[in-house]
């Protein structure tokens, strides 16, 4: 039997991770750029403005993509609301059909729940991060196919998913997507990698992206981008600076050292997860003691089962207050 996606009941953040079928290389990670890359981040974008859904940071790899989303709390859009998202989503040529069909309605007996039945039907694809990475997915499968003259399949599988405390476990996890293309030997330095959200914040610098960094470190509107970067910019080569396993650590000491000189030297203990472990794509649910038995005790039914201990606390040094809900052994994971 499949395994439940976990989701949280209102607010929440999540891991999603999708990979292309047999492994196919679509996404070009040189430096000379991607169509194919391009298109899908604007695609993302597109489709984040019109359902709600935000996406905190990303990396898009050769075969395969991560992204950290955060699905707030449902609005109550108003028609007008509903008309900007779907230009947003969709471009004006769809917004104009969606007008037509709305003043169409104006001549029937019962305009007004006609009306509400049309714009309902894209309120209900708004807020579910299901819907989302399935669109995603699909759209840019059609325009990839369409380009290649190839048909069938795009996607191994269906999109995975992990649930994610806020604070420290999200700034981790954020960390492990900002740093894939460093581990693959991609790039030196996340900064110079053009499809994470780190590079389109600093290179382009992107509003969506930008916002999606003070979410990730839990930064109030106030602190100016110019402090907000360098924080981000120090904690990534922190984690960088951590090894896994057999894996030597992104980062050499001297580069770290260099990084974080506005902390005068001072490097911080490790204190959080490591860069690459398999919990970040396979642990389900990852954060506080309570953040995981609470939602253990919501999957209790779906499961049919109980176990002695819902969550799992991460024997790794300098992380004891990292729990995850199922902890599986390690492997490298780019």
């Amino acid at each position: 039997m499949r395994f439940p996606r976990v989701k949280a009941p209102g607010h929440g953040f999540y891991h999603c991770i999708s990979r292309v079928v047999d492994g196919r290389f679509i996404f070009d990670t040189s430096p000379q750029g991607s169509l194919e890359a391009a298109r899908f981040i604007r695609l993302m974008r597109c489709l984040e403005a019109f359902s709600g859904v935000r996406v905190l940071t990303y990396a898009l790899m050769a075969n395969h993509f991560h992204l950290l989303c955060e699905l707030p709390e449902p609005e109550a859009l108003s028609e007008a609301q509903v008309l900007e998202r779907i230009e947003a989503g969709y471009g004006p040529v769809r917004l104009a059909a969606v007008k037509e069909q709305l003043a169409g309605y104006r001549r029937q007996a019962d305009a007004t729940q006609q009306r509400q039945r049309l714009l309902d039907g894209y309120r209900k694809r708004m807020y579910n991060l299901s819907i989302f990475i399935k669109e995603l997915k699909g759209r840019f499968a059609q325009w990839y196919n369409r380009r290649q003259a190839r048909y069938g399949v795009l996607w191994a599988e269906r999109f995975k998913s992990v649930l994610v405390d806020g604070g420290r476990p999200l700034a981790a996890v954020a960390a492990y997507i900002e740093l894939n293309p460093v581990r693959a030997g991609v790039c030196r330095d996340p900064k110079d990698y053009r499809y994470c959200g780190y590079a389109e914040a600093l290179a382009k610098g992107s509003a969506v992206a930008r916002q999606g960094i003070r979410t990730i470190l839990a930064q109030p509107e106030g602190l100016g981008w110019k402090q907000l970067q360098k924080q981000y910019r120090s904690y990534l080569f922190e984690r960088g600076s951590l090894g896994s396993g057999d894996k030597a650590p992104a980062f050499a000491p001297a580069t770290v050292q260099r990084v974080v000189h506005q902390q005068q030297g001072q490097l911080p203990l490790a204190e959080l997860l490591l860069c690459r472990l398999r919990f970040f794509t396979d642990g389900v649910i990852l954060g506080s003691q309570s953040f995981v038995e609470f939602h253990f005790e919501k999957l209790i039914q779906k499961l049919g089962y109980k176990r002695p201990r819902a969550a799992t606390p991460l024997s790794l040094p300098g992380s004891p207050a990292i729990w995850v809900f199922r902890n599986p052994r390690v492997r490298a994971v780019h």
